[in-house]
């Protein structure tokens, strides 16, 4: 069943889940920012209405989930990316009345994304609607999929609560809605939630809770983990979920930040990661 919820002032978001939608404790929680506060990787401040616009293109959900992406990307890579916004606002279906926050992480999860300079918003005062959600050239959507090979992306729906974004935010900014408006919250503290926005100036904070939340998840994919388990010298290389022994990895002079990347599990967690027979050499990717 698929529930809706209406606001009075709607600036692109629709409320509700799906029956099959993921909850909080789907999807594998694992901490990778420990302080959970993601400022030193916010993106660039983007208007989801441009000055010169007539209309306002109700893509919070979109401009909010992209931000997140964004900001997961530059924490992993270093690297900043400027993705389309526009791209994916069209590729999900929004309307005049917005779009669901699930409907658009499916949009990215499976249309993939593309970089703003292969699929730009129009600047020219004259754009209309349907020219801002006019459809994507053939070369451009092809171009999107190519990030499906890289990046993974995935997504649950969180409790609002302080304590629920709190814990959340250890593992990626969650994008929270407020009356009418989706956003993404980059820093909780025992006083105020602070969000990124789509409308300036773009850096908020609010006393008030929030009504709806959800996690996205950006892995990359050809990014291998290391583990062990305790008391034994064998480490193990995961990669897209199976597991290669590592040769000899005590021979090697490994500085600590290569030591500091081994997970410790237990023996009945390293058994459940499928096999590949396969040995490779030091902390060396497959």
């Amino acid at each position: 069943m698929l529930i809706k919820y209406k606001t009075m002032i709607n600036h692109g978001v629709i409320l509700g889940q799906r029956d099959t939608d993921y909850i909080a404790g789907t999807l594998p929680y694992e901490i990778v920012n420990p302080t959970g506060d993601w400022t030193p990787y916010l993106p660039l401040g983007e208007y989801q209405r441009l000055p010169s616009y007539s209309f306002d293109t109700m893509a919070c959900v979109t401009f909010s989930a992209l931000n997140i992406i964004k900001t997961l990307h530059f924490f992993i890579t270093g690297v900043r990316r400027n993705f389309s916004y526009r791209f994916t606002a069209r590729m999900s279906g929004t309307t005049q009345d917005g779009n669901w926050q699930w409907k658009v992480a499916d949009s990215i999860r499976k249309a993939g994304i593309v970089d703003e300079e292969l699929w730009p918003a129009p600047t020219s005062p004259s754009t209309t609607w349907g020219e801002y959600y006019s459809v994507p050239t053939i070369e451009v959507v092809n171009k999107a999929l190519e990030f499906k090979n890289d990046w993974e992306v995935t997504y649950e729906f969180i409790d609002f609560t302080r304590e629920s974004l709190l814990y959340h935010l250890k593992q990626a900014p969650i994008q929270v809605i407020i009356p009418g408006h989706a956003v993404m919250n980059f820093l909780t503290t025992d006083q105020v939630y602070k969000y990124f926005d789509s409308y300036s100036p773009f850096v908020k904070e609010r006393v008030e809770p929030f009504v709806y939340a959800m996690k996205l998840i950006l892995t990359k994919k050809s990014m291998a983990k290391f583990v062990k388990v305790e008391g034994e010298e064998d480490v193990w290389s995961v990669l897209n979920g199976k597991r290669s022994l590592v040769y000899n990895a005590l021979a090697f002079n490994l500085v600590s930040a290569d030591w500091a990347s081994i997970k410790t599990i237990t023996q009945a967690e390293l058994i459940a990661i499928p096999d590949t027979g396969k040995v490779i050499a030091g902390l060396d990717q497959e």
